[in-house]
């Protein structure tokens, strides 16, 4: 790709010249990728096609399993100190499974239906750095618009280590991206159809977020794509990745400053991730989801797991769940 920048990182906007390599097949909707330090292993969803995923670094290995339930597989994160356990998203529902990472089957242990609405499903989560799971939903998708879903009827929810679910926020169109500030003093937020980045004032321990605000509005900066998943790097700058566009953004918050764009070869950018042994690695899930037979004969890779190298950045491992398992029962 060309760039319009030395390869140093710079703080004004440019295209990064990144090396960027396929590390996965092509899945229908990548989703979720997660960077677990104890098994130097990114793990990551295909959402309608219910599997799991597991791809190894070191050894190049890739696996997948299917999962025996209902549509569709919103997310995959280990739990805290339970080795081979993962708390995903089944439709509406959390449920806990057992997975050796090796196998191409893994069922369900318990399920706990976080959001009641009819028609909502879960989408994107995250564990806080207390181990708390932050889980947001969605509306179902239009009947007469394959692609596009209803509007605020999604919601944002925590579930506690004892099982307890809370509401934190309504009238949500599509939940997606999350992470946090170094200080755990802001939560960082992505309702895909506000088209924008939120940060909210955040209280590790009780968990309340409060005085949200906009840091970052696309259409005001004329950004092409839909605001997905998002991390955040060690120097406290956010990377966002753009659904029915062909890039990632890197942002400074505090400045709501576009420092750095990244392409790919891919029609639907989903999520991002640090990972590696140095966390200096990025990886990028896509989608090929309503995509035509002439997008996919252009760009066959889209739906494909990306690893970036050279991004100037570090990151930070993903954080298990901390929950009780037996009180999902």
């Amino acid at each position: 790709m060309n760039s319009c920048c030395p390869k140093k990182c710079s703080p004004s906007p440019c295209q990064m010249n990144s090396s960027i390599q396929r590390v996965s097949p092509p899945m229908e909707l990548g989703e979720a990728p997660h960077w677990n330090p104890l098994t130097q292993s990114l793990y990551f969803v295909d959402v309608h096609r219910r599997k799991i995923n597991k791809y190894h670094p070191e050894t190049s290995c890739y696996t997948t399993a299917m999962i025996d339930c209902c549509d569709p597989l919103s997310f995959i994160i280990p739990v805290h100190n339970q080795p081979n356990t993962f708390l995903v998203g089944l439709g509406p529902a959390i449920g806990v499974i057992r997975w050796d990472g090796c196998s191409n089957r893994a069922e369900y242990r318990y399920l706990k239906t976080i959001d009641k609405t009819p028609g909502n499903r879960l989408n994107d989560a995250k564990a806080d750095a207390s181990g708390r799971l932050w889980v947001g939903s969605m509306g179902p998708e239009m009947n007469d618009n394959p692609g596009y879903y209803h509007k605020c009827r999604g919601s944002l929810f925590t579930v506690e280590f004892n099982g307890a679910v809370t509401k934190r926020l309504s009238n949500i169109s599509i939940s997606n991206g999350m992470t946090w500030s170094l200080d755990n003093k802001l939560f960082y937020y992505i309702d895909t159809y506000k088209y924008a980045i939120e940060a909210y004032d955040f209280d590790l321990i009780s968990g309340n977020i409060c005085n949200g605000r906009v840091i970052f509005d696309f259409k005001c900066k004329n950004i092409t794509g839909d605001p997905d998943g998002m991390t955040i790097d060690t120097n406290g700058n956010l990377w966002v990745a753009c659904f029915n566009s062909d890039h990632i953004l890197k942002i400074n918050p505090n400045t709501s400053t576009l420092m750095t764009t990244i392409e790919f070869p891919a029609y639907q950018i989903t999520s991002v991730a640090f990972g590696g042994p140095n966390l200096d690695q990025l990886y990028v899930t896509t989608a090929s989801y309503n995509t035509t037979d002439v997008q996919k004969s252009k760009l066959p890779y889209s739906g494909t797991v990306f690893r970036v190298i050279d991004t100037c950045s570090t990151g930070f491992n993903g954080v298990p769940v901390k929950i009780n398992l037996c009180s999902l029962n």
